[in-house]
């Protein structure tokens, strides 16, 4: 008994796993030989199967199929199907595909049931012309039917149970077609694939494209496409992702009655400026308009957009407010209230010409009026601290508008230098060239913050109160600071003049008269109050009623500013103020001319004057008339 027990022990069993291998080997051929015998009737038709697929893509999309190229069914890897050169068209013409291939992938459970269904499909090489104003799915499909369905009815939940798939596109090209726009738009490159496997859940679109040479990726997700077929709304999330650009957004996309995004949105860009012209705008802009980014809660449809809560980043300047965009008749309507902590205008400045040329005088460059704005703006900004070439302000509230060739800027409000300053100027495009008008007030400013950096040989201070409006007319700068034409009034309080003594020269005239040439360029003079008008006349300004007062002199000047030749011819003439004057005396007097370029001013004391009061040398003059000169001449240096 023993020995039959160690027998039967140790009879062969067939191991476990052993067993799972011949079932998982028995359950495959099974499959493998039913979905043979179910695609029978396809596997020696090429018309039958042509057919099958035809008929099913219409009942799906509405779409019609045209083709006379190879068709195959293959069993594995995989069972699907391949047809050559095949069409896609919709009965309104709204949609047209030209594919190379179409691979069909079915679903393995309708085949063993004898059924083809294709659970997912491939496009290859498609050439789509679609016209976006169109409605390519006619109402006796499945998608036309669900989009035609009154929302939450039973005809709706039941068209919303019908299955669609996955189908993924290789290698195409698009060209979209649009009323609303200018011409057609064409996309290539297009390896992209859509997941929408029942008509009632969301759509998944991932891929690359390319739009005018610049290679993009996306994602998107729409929550209820059939929603949106119905004039309703449906959540939506956009990524894209590029050299050019950078999106993403988050919100709710309505179809009905427009076409219309609300939610949030960020995006960036290298270079604004460029991703304008890849859209396909060709224009003039005022900055470099670089280092793009904007976060903002939008609205955005076919006739415009909208956004608040903006923070927005554009050379290097930061921006919060609101803007908008309209589409106008002729060109896009910019409008907006912006704030900054620090804003620095010398972007919207770097395109503009040189006012200089390279002989140092006006440029005569023509201005380039032919190029058409590149929109019609209306903006508010508000900056803490505003920079512009060779002056700063604080506390700045200013607006910009152009509009039908017309740029008017208006300085409501601004701190500067103790003070404040309010102005505006207008620019327009005429026959003549381009027209200018310009006023300005300065209340209490220090000079010195508003002295021009290129007279650094002269330096004014004070207290400055000033008011004056200019207009002129000209083809070019050197034209219109020739024209300029105006008035100003100019006071300073309690302030200084650089590079000349007029104290020191008072004093020392009597006894040194000719040293005082060199002397009195040190030092400064200060005054109580200054003040003098202007009157501007083709480019010329004359000067009125010029006077210095301080508390041991007195100045009165005159003479001109050539603007247009940027020259100064001022002759002045200080004397001493206060103290008594011996019966019979004449006060100090010391004369000196302020001439040259504005780049080069020059110090000209009155020689003759001079040399009179000097003992030796006044016996040169005494013995010639009036309206004589000498012989001899002394030039001080």
């Amino acid at each position: 008994m023993a020995e039959v027990a160690t027998t039967a022990s140790i009879s062969p069993q067939p191991p476990r796993r052993q067993v799972t291998r011949w079932i998982a080997a028995f359950g495959f051929l099974a499959i493998f030989l039913s979905m043979t015998v179910a695609a029978v009737p396809w596997l020696f038709s090429t018309n039958v199967l042509r057919n099958e697929i035809i008929a099913q893509i219409r009942r799906m999309t509405g779409l019609i199929a045209i083709s006379q190229g190879h068709a195959v069914f293959v069993v594995l890897p995989q069972p699907h199907i391949s047809i050559d050169n095949i069409r896609f068209a919709d009965p309104s013409g709204a949609l047209r595909i030209d594919a190379a291939y179409l691979k069909g992938y079915l679903r393995v459970a309708a085949l063993l049931q004898g059924r083809l269904e294709i659970a997912s499909a491939t496009l290859g090489e498609p050439e789509m012309v679609i016209n976006l104003d169109g409605r390519p799915m006619p109402s006796d499909s499945a998608i036309g039917r669900a989009a035609n369905a009154k929302s939450s009815s039973p005809q709706a939940t039941s068209a919303d149970e019908a299955r669609l798939g996955v189908v993924s596109l290789v290698d195409g090209s698009a060209r979209l077609t649009t009323s609303l726009g200018d011409g057609d738009l064409w996309i290539d490159a297009i390896n992209v694939t859509l997941d929408w496997r029942k008509l009632g859940a969301a759509a998944n679109l991932t891929g690359t494209v390319r739009f005018r040479g610049q290679s993009a990726d996306i994602a998107a997700i729409v929550d209820r496409p059939t929603d949106l077929m119905r004039g309703e709304q449906s959540a939506l999330s956009l990524k894209v992702n590029g050299p050019a650009l950078s999106l993403s957004a988050e919100g709710n996309l309505a179809s009905a009655p427009k076409a219309q995004f609300t939610g949030r949105i960020f995006a960036s860009a290298p270079s604004l400026r460029q991703l304008v012209e890849t859209g396909g705008y060709f224009v003039e802009l005022p900055a470099p308009f670089q280092d793009f980014a904007l976060t903002s809660d939008a609205s955005i449809g076919a006739s415009g957009a909208s956004f608040s809560n903006l923070r927005l980043q554009l050379d290097g300047n930061a921006y919060e407010g609101a803007l908008a965009v309209m589409m106008g008749q002729d060109k896009p309507i910019l409008s907006g209230t912006l704030a900054t902590s620090d804003l620095s205008l010398r972007p919207f400045l770097a395109n503009l010409s040189p006012a200089l040329g390279r002989d140092g005088q006006w440029s005569h460059d023509a201005f380039d009026l032919d190029e058409e704005n590149f929109a019609d703006v209306d903006l508010r900004v508000s900056a803490a601290r505003l920079a512009l070439p060779g002056i700063e302000l604080e506390d700045a509230a200013f607006s910009l508008m152009n509009q039908k060739q017309r740029l008017d800027i208006a300085l409501i409000e601004a701190r500067a230098y103790q003070g404040s300053v309010k102005g505006r100027a207008s620019f327009a495009k005429t026959g003549a060239g381009l027209a200018m008008h310009g006023s300005a007030v300065f209340s209490g400013v220090d000079a010195a913050g508003v002295w021009p950096n290129s007279i650094e040989s002269w330096k004014v201070e004070g207290a400055l109160t000033a008011a004056g409006n200019v207009e002129s007319t000209g083809a070019n700068m050197s034209e219109l600071m020739r024209n300029l034409n105006g008035h100003a009034q100019i006071a300073l309080e309690r302030g200084q003049i650089g590079g000349i003594n007029l104290d020191q020269a008072l004093r020392w005239i009597d006894t040194r008269p000719l040293g005082l040439a060199d002397d009195i360029r040190y030092g400064g003079t200060g005054f109580d109050e200054l003040g003098l008008s202007l009157r501007i006349a083709k480019g010329v300004a004359e000067i009125e009623d010029g006077r210095m007062r301080g508390r041991n002199l007195a100045l009165g000047f005159g003479g001109s500013i050539d603007i247009g030749e940027r020259a100064l011819n001022v002759h002045a003439t200080a004397t001493t103020a206060g103290g008594e004057v011996k019966p019979g005396a004449e006060r100090p007097k010391f004369s000196f001319d302020l001439a040259g370029s504005f780049d080069d001013l020059a110090l000209i004391p009155d020689a003759r004057s001079l040399i009179r009061q000097s003992g030796a040398a006044a016996p040169l003059f005494s013995s010639a008339p009036d309206g004589v000169k000498p012989t001899s001449s002394v030039e001080a240096h």
